[in-house]
């Protein structure tokens, strides 16, 4: 009997259609590989007593998305395989001359670091080791490479459908680790770690996958002192497996991962690299496998007569939201009380001297700009896609920004993406960090309260979008 002729056909739930979050776009692609040449200083680890790379593990790639507005606007989203920009210097140079080779203003680009330990810093002011003299070409090849993808992922615009979600992987650990009166960076088996995985699936209009955009807060630090190959770390693995089943290129953004890491990590073995990111590529696939196809959503379509009364859904063709909306926000925060750089060689006299210098060097290139008790701004940048939002700022925040503004905010799809448009070498520690001390906290710029003050006023900026959102649509349907 067909769900028609059904004496039950008058049975309908209350909602009739469905469909996951899903956004109407017009967006291009493009990928480039960019692995230095063997030979160069790699690796930021104090401990490591060899700089010169040795090897390739796996090459080192950019991603990039372009969305196109109705008025011809593009603006970019770029995941590299790098661990931050280098310093201030190097970073705004690197920026401004990738922006000024698109075409775009700086506020058009989130340029986001996957943060793997085991490439080359870009920065030509860091003290100069083994394989240092390859750094400036390094440099190059990002900058030219970047703008060759930015430029070819904007030719490529077309309609696409992006279907989003939220999945789960347990390659991340809490790494913030009492050990009696000391705090290290380990694997805490008494705390969970924010398993959050989100997920855009790009397609064109006929359902063929371009692009696969994963976002997961995890410290890719598998690789440590002992590694001598050149590595995305777990990134690298985890692409490979989502490019070759999907056919696309996957853009991975690094979330807020400030007190999470791999548990097996702090190694020289490349196959534990391998392991946690067969782990995370797994787990991604999932999340696009349990998506409807491309496009689609589901109707009802009524009551079937079984052993029980079953209620029929059929797929058919939907389209997302195409609202889009992308702004800056400078969030007032606070420098802390910062000790003297003569007050750190002291403080860390009895370290390995090696470790010591790697320290004092970090801590004179990152205060630039910076002084003891300042008041300044640290920027945010909320982009509305759609049905996604992406939140991306520079620092290292801990995962609190990514568990409480997805909290505060049900329902919605939110990328929390750490090290964009900056150095990035500072931590967005929360208040408890500051108390143990964790590193985190005796490491960043930021005053106790940063992280806190970012929420809320990231929070509060979008209730606003929502409210315009809202007015909108009340006005079209008058």
């Amino acid at each position: 009997m067909s769900s028609t002729d059904s004496p039950n056909s008058h049975i309908a739930p209350s909602i009739t259609q469905w469909r996951e979050p899903m956004s109407a776009l017009s967006c291009g692609i493009a990928q480039r590989e960019f692995t230095p040449a063997i030979g160069i200083a790699s690796g930021i680890w104090g401990a490591a007593k060899k700089f010169k790379s040795e090897s390739i593990h796996i090459g080192l790639f950019l991603t990039t998305i372009a969305r196109e507005d109705s008025d011809g606007e593009v603006s970019f989203i770029i995941g590299i395989d790098l661990c931050v920009l280098g310093c201030v210097e190097c970073a705004h140079e690197m920026l401004d001359r990738i922006a000024t080779g698109v075409g775009v203003g700086r506020d058009q680009i989130l340029f986001s670091s996957s943060h793997t330990h085991a490439v080359p810093l870009p920065c030509v002011h860091r003290s100069k080791k083994n394989g240092s003299e390859l750094i400036s070409e390094f440099r190059e090849s990002i900058i030219n490479k970047t703008i060759e993808a930015c430029i070819e992922a904007a030719s490529r615009i077309e309609d696409v459908d992006i279907t989003w979600g939220y999945g789960h992987c347990d390659l991340a650990v809490n790494r913030d680790l009492p050990c009696g009166e000391q705090e290290v960076c380990g694997f805490n088996p008494e705390i969970v770690a924010d398993d959050t995985l989100t997920i855009g699936r790009v397609s064109t209009r006929d359902g063929r996958v371009i692009a696969t955009i994963a976002n997961y807060a995890c410290h890719p630090t598998t690789l440590a002192w002992d590694n001598m190959a050149i590595s995305p770390d777990y990134v690298g693995m985890a692409r490979r497996i989502v490019e070759e089943a999907t056919g696309a290129p996957m853009l991975f953004l690094q979330g807020a991962s400030g007190e999470l890491s791999p548990r097996n990590q702090y190694c020289g073995d490349v196959t534990v690299a391998d392991k946690n990111g067969a782990i995370l590529g797994h787990a991604i696939l999932s999340t696009i496998h349990a998506m409807q196809n491309p496009g689609h959503g589901l109707r009802w379509n009524g009551i079937v007569e079984s052993g029980a009364l079953l209620g029929e859904w059929h797929e058919i063709k939907l389209r997302g939201s195409s609202t889009v909306k992308e702004i800056r926000v400078d969030v007032p925060v606070r420098v802390k009380e910062l000790k003297s750089i003569e007050q750190l060689r002291q403080e860390w006299a009895g370290i390995d001297s090696d470790a010591l210098e790697e320290r004092i060097s970090r801590a004179r290139r990152l205060r630039i700009g910076y002084e003891s008790n300042a008041d300044l701004t640290h920027p945010v940048w909320i982009w509305r896609w759609g049905e996604a939002i992406f939140i991306a700022q520079p620092g290292e925040a801990y995962s609190y920004m990514q568990t409480e503004l997805r909290r505060r905010n049900p329902g919605q799809i939110i990328f929390v993406v750490n090290l964009t448009n900056a150095p990035g070498f500072f931590y967005l520690p929360i208040r408890s960090a500051y108390r143990a001390p964790a590193y985190q906290a005796w490491q960043t710029l930021l005053a106790p309260g940063c992280i806190e003050t970012v929420v809320d006023m990231v929070d509060q900026e979008l209730k606003k979008i929502y409210e315009y959102e809202k007015a909108l649509h009340a006005d079209q349907q008058q």
